[in-house]
């Protein structure tokens, strides 16, 4: 920021270096450093305590440098020194600093995040008990040095039971000292079956030490996660889903939505015109075609597009274009390369069956196929389908004719049902209109 004054004031209003107020500048720069150091500090707090990466670097990264700059804009009015200070080099600045500051945070969680899965860099230590086979079941498919964590020492429950099945304090007791020890700052139980009277003796012996007790269940087939606790009136209780968007996201998302799509269907009203006689005169049929699409919760809706075929399928039994389709029509071809046959599903989104931005909804019979190829796809149901999404940006579009393509897509789709924000529905509709890779696959 400092560089940007300076030559705003050097090069355009022809202030000499020595006249210039460095020390002014100098404080501002700093100060807007401190504060957004501490939203960065958080932010990594944040990132280690999870091991992963827990949002878009866009969204936190924009907001972080906002509310510093802003913070120390307020504190400088309030001190009277707002007049000293040049709105050119102040907004200047702030926006260099953008993509100076988002390129410098995916480079860091870049490296950082690498040199965690090859189990360089660690920053928490944990000590695992349980019985031996859930503690070496946990150990093999958690890879827990891939995440950044150490493992200090382990404790099999089936060495420490005395006659009546119940494990003895003291090893309980040595196990957690050498925990402590060994800077350990979980002890993770695992246990097939979670409860608290049998888990009693585990409270008692590690009580005595200043340690965090966590419990990891264990199950035949496929993890069983917890999202976090929830008071549900005097009782505390586990969640294991939570759904992906809060009340008020819900209303903020709608809003962008009804705003957005209205004002597309107003402007783009004459260009829709132009683009209804091309197709008429290309081709026999309608301008418009409607197919089934499950969407939000799984319900079933009809989707608008313009036609790009000379076939009008219903949805419930069809064949998935693919590069080169004979059914295609001229006019077709070019519509789909821009994705302008999606254009009238901005109706969709006023109505509210669909959002501009979440997961590509199929049509039903490919949906049925894809859910029975994959697990997790149907998870992709939890938010309203989009008109664009985090996977189509990343070039997970087209046709899905290879489980690498249906496991890309569905991933990203999660991805973003994992970590949505306002900032990352806007980043992706920019991505949509200028990244290249928004286009890859169309046909």
């Amino acid at each position: 920021m400092i560089s940007t004054a300076f030559l705003y004031h050097y090069i355009i209003l022809d202030v000499q270096p020595a006249s210039f107020s460095w020390s002014t500048y100098l404080v501002f720069a700093a100060t807007v450093g401190i504060i957004y150091g501490g939203f960065a500090a958080a932010a990594c707090s944040r990132f280690l305590d999870f091991g992963q990466q827990t949002g878009a670097t866009l969204p936190s990264s924009l907001v972080s440098w906002t509310g510093a700059f802003a913070t120390v804009l307020f504190l400088t009015f309030l001190g009277g020194y707002i007049g000293d200070l040049s709105r050119v080099s102040l907004t200047s600045g702030y926006l260099i600093g953008i993509p100076v500051l988002i390129g410098m945070r995916n480079l860091i969680r870049s490296v950082s995040t690498s040199r965690m899965r090859s189990g360089e860099l660690t920053f928490q230590r944990v000590a695992v008990v349980g019985r031996r086979i859930d503690v070496v079941g946990f150990l093999l498919n958690g890879h827990l040095s891939h995440y950044g964590y150490r493992l200090t020492n382990v404790l099999y429950l089936d060495d420490t039971l005395d006659g009546h099945g119940i494990p003895r304090e003291e090893p309980l007791a040595d196990f957690a000292a050498d925990a402590m020890r060994l800077g350990a700052s979980y002890v993770i139980f695992v246990g097939d079956n979670f409860s608290v009277s049998g888990m009693q003796p585990l409270f008692a012996a590690l009580r005595r030490f200043a340690l965090n007790f966590a419990y990891a269940p264990v199950t035949p087939q496929t993890p069983l996660n917890f999202v976090d606790v929830v008071a549900i009136g005097p009782n505390n209780a586990l969640r294991f889903m939570r759904k992906p968007l809060s009340d008020a996201g819900v209303f903020a998302k709608r809003t962008m939505d009804l705003v957005l799509s209205g004002l597309g269907l107003l402007v783009l009203a004459p260009f829709f015109l132009i683009i209804a006689a091309i197709i008429r005169l290309d081709s026999d049929g309608p301008v418009f075609y409607r197919q089934a699409r499950r969407g939000f919760n799984g319900d079933i809706f009809m989707i608008w597009k313009f036609r790009t075929m000379s076939v009008m399928e219903s949805g419930w039994d069809i064949r998935q274009a693919t590069r080169g389709d004979a059914r295609v029509t001229r006019v077709g071809r070019y519509l789909r390369a821009f994705s302008i046959d999606e254009l009238p599903q901005l109706f969709n989104v006023f109505v509210g069956e669909m959002s501009l931005v979440g997961p590509r909804p199929h049509a039903v019979s490919h949906d049925n196929e894809l859910s029975s190829r994959l697990a997790t796809y149907a998870h992709r149901q939890r938010i309203k389908p989009g008109i664009t999404g985090w996977a189509q940006v990343n070039g997970f579009r087209g046709e899905t004719s290879t489980q690498e393509m249906i496991e890309g897509r569905t991933a990203h789709d999660l991805y973003y049902i994992d970590n949505w924000s306002l900032f990352l529905d806007v980043w992706i509709v920019i991505l949509t209109i200028f990244s290249p890779t928004a286009r890859r696959n169309a046909h």
